[in-house]
């Protein structure tokens, strides 16, 4: 049996791995504030119509969300710096790995966080921001005091899941070089030739902190509905 499974060696291998799981957290909270940022620009965009934008960002949004994300890692990893240094004349392939990771999710999250918020916003009834109007709140007002709040309470289980995909799809990082929790999984198992015991305690780590992710919105969306 320990010949394909040793307890020693998975106590062996917990404290290696533990170090790296910095990096992908980091790489999922960036990925996670950058895409509400922008999802919540895409939205707005969408649902106030603005000349072009709107549009513009509505192909975008359809593109993107059919594109399989490890596709546009590639596509962002390999030809971003390709494309700068056509039309601008600069080579950026000297940047760090995560750099060209967190465009790929920003790109990813500004369409799938945008759609989430688009029906948030458009779940509330025209007839409120109607009243608003008619009481003499400016868009901005009604948007912030009336539309934000309610959205916020619709858009809660879906960003929630959201959040859980972004922190499993941070796995693949690794293929482009980024040593992360994943990452130093793959040379532990390379320079031991033991792998088991490794990809158990990352399964392990990944289903725990998604399913800690699960549970906290799901607190999150029943105390804003008892509070609402």
């Amino acid at each position: 049996m320990s010949r394909y499974f040793s307890f020693e060696r998975l106590w062996d291998v917990i404290p290696k791995l533990n170090k790296y799981l910095p990096v992908t957290l980091e790489v999922v909270l960036i990925a996670l504030v950058v895409g509400t940022i922008l999802g919540l620009l895409v939205a707005a965009i969408q649902v106030y119509k603005v000349p072009f934008f709107a549009k513009f960002f509505r192909v975008y949004t359809v593109i993107l969300r059919s594109i399989p994300f490890i596709v546009l890692l590639f596509l962002v990893y390999y030809y971003v710096p390709f494309l700068v240094k056509i039309l601008f004349g600069q080579n950026i392939e000297s940047w760090d790995k995560i750099i060209f990771i967190e465009i790929a999710f920003a790109l990813n999250e500004a369409a799938f966080m945008g759609e989430i918020f688009r029906g948030a916003f458009e779940s509330v009834p025209k007839l409120q921001s109607e009243a608003a109007y008619a009481v003499g709140l400016t868009k901005l007002q009604t948007f912030r005091r009336i539309i934000l709040p309610q959205a916020i309470k619709v858009a809660i289980p879906m960003y929630g899941t959201n959040v859980v995909w972004i922190f499993a799809s941070s796995s693949v990082t690794y293929m482009f070089g980024l040593l992360d929790f994943l990452g130093k999984t793959k040379t532990i198992a390379a320079r031991t030739g033991h792998v088991l015991e490794a990809y158990i305690y990352v399964a392990f780590v990944y289903a725990i902190i998604s399913i800690g992710i699960e549970c906290f919105f799901r607190f999150v969306d029943k105390k804003y509905t008892f509070g609402a």
